[in-house]
């Protein structure tokens, strides 16, 4: 059976790796405070012993100062007696006078080495390699040195009491590191167990099951994250909904101006037709040229507007005249469907920095989606004016109005508000989504009002051109 090494299966998880990176780092805090413990109670205790044993050694010396003589000599070597610790006192010749202990012939080497004549005491702390600790004190008399006492201190319990110290540090230490590893291990499965679920979310988007939700608890960052993923999945889900119904739609845009080209083309083809029916015929097969040219072109501004190539040709001109001019484009069309189309012109004539043959397309979109709506006899109502340093164009029809729940995704492309509807109508739902962002590309905005069953008025905003 092929396994992984271990070291794969840490790197392939990402609690794991962060449950290592954790207590990596507990770890090094942890040998790191046993470390500063470990010294400082060495310190201590070493000072605590040395200083000991070197204080033993000057009250002595200081008592034999006195009186340097058997009787006091005999008394210090019994304070010593019993005690962990040993005495010598040796004269100005290095001769010893008394010891509390054996004298081994370790101990002759350091009373052989005796620092007599020196008036400042000796301490030797070599705990790691000698047995036995010394500290050597002269007896003075008169500023003379007389003799010396020389005091040994085993250094086995130092060693012992070391040693148990370094142990109970690795028990409590090891005893943590396990706990606290455990501890580690399930926090970061915890914090990982929602990466895990969005990376299994997005995998199930990827193959198209849009259905998915994920549990969204708090409001931190992975809240926010499991949030945004919930969200793109519905927006994925809309627009492919929409793709779907758009293709659908666009097939049938197509195929009937298409099946009429085809009709009449073919009706136009037989000799004996009557002169009037083939004006007929020639009218229709060039108004379903017109529509058939409108659809290509709003799909090739689509195409070039997911592309980001959709150029713009600004200019400085008064955009009241822009919107008469296509008033007078749009007013046949009104007539023939028998809408009242009301103008209400600014009070001054108003300039916009733009591209105005875009502005124009904007205009027409709008104008021509307000026809197809309002049923005949009623009214269309245009009106610009300035509002601070906006111009703002608002165009109202009487139609059946917008579904207040559907207001929001009117202009979002490829969308279109009751589909049999439009089809009937003609609308490929393509032309608000590019009038959005042609407002948008030249700074200003695009809002729909509407009342279901009172019509909707589309308001446009746009900068004034400064000076």
């Amino acid at each position: 059976m092929n396994r992984k090494p271990w070291i794969d299966v840490v790197r392939n998880h990402v609690s794991l790796k962060l449950g290592f990176l954790l207590l990596s780092i507990f770890f090094i805090i942890l040998f790191s405070l046993g470390s500063i413990l470990y010294s400082l109670f060495l310190n201590f205790y070493l000072s605590h012993v040395t200083g000991e044993l070197t204080q033993r050694a000057h009250s002595h010396a200081m008592v034999l100062s006195d009186h340097f003589e058997s009787m006091t000599i005999s008394h210090v070597l019994r304070m010593e007696k019993g005690s962990s610790n040993m005495v010598v006192i040796q004269d100005r010749y290095n001769n010893v006078l008394g010891s509390s202990g054996e004298i081994t012939p370790q101990k002759w080497t350091s009373l052989s080495h005796s620092h007599i004549g020196l008036i400042t005491p000796i301490v030797s702390e070599d705990w790691k390699a000698k047995p036995f600790l010394v500290s050597q004190y002269p007896v003075l008399q008169n500023g003379e040195t007389i003799g010396e006492v020389t005091m040994f201190s085993p250094t086995a319990p130092i060693r012992e009491s070391v040693n148990f110290l370094r142990n109970m540090l690795l028990i409590a230490g090891g005893i943590t590191l396990i706990i606290v590893g455990g501890l580690l291990f399930f926090i970061s499965r915890m914090i990982v167990r929602p990466l895990v679920q969005m990376k299994k979310a997005t995998g199930e988007i990827a193959e198209g099951k849009y259905s998915i939700e994920l549990p969204i608890k708090g409001n931190d960052e992975v809240a926010q994250l499991a949030e945004s993923i919930n969200d793109m999945s519905h927006r994925i889900r809309f627009y492919q909904e929409q793709r779907n119904e758009f293709l659908a739609d666009i097939s049938h845009e197509l195929r009937t101006p298409i099946t009429y080209l085809k009709g009449y083309s073919d009706i136009l083809s037989q000799i004996d037709l009557p002169v009037e029916e083939r004006l007929q015929y020639v009218k229709i097969i060039g108004e379903q040229s017109s529509r058939l040219q409108r659809l290509v072109k709003d799909l090739f501004d689509l195409s070039r507007m997911e592309q980001g190539d959709f150029s713009f040709h600004i200019n400085r001109f008064r955009i009241d005249e822009a919107v008469t001019d296509v008033l007078s484009l749009v007013e046949v069309s009104m007539d023939d469907k028998n809408i009242h189309l009301e103008y209400f012109p600014p009070e001054t004539p108003l300039f916009i920095e733009g591209d105005r043959e875009r502005i124009t397309q904007v205009l027409i979109n709008i104008l021509e989606n307000a026809r197809k709506y309002t049923p005949p006899g009623s009214s269309v109502y245009v009106r610009v004016a300035k509002n601070d340093n906006s111009v703002v164009i608002e165009i109202e029809d009487t139609g059946p109005g917008i579904p207040e729940s559907e207001i929001a995704y009117v202009t979002e492309r490829l969308y279109r508000v009751e589909k049999s509807r439009s089809r009937e109508t003609g609308g490929s739902g393509i032309g608000l989504a590019i009038s959005k962002e042609i407002i948008e590309k030249h700074h200003g905005t695009l809002r729909i009002n509407s009342v279901e069953g009172h019509g909707a008025a589309f308001i446009i905003q746009l900068p004034v051109a400064l000076g």
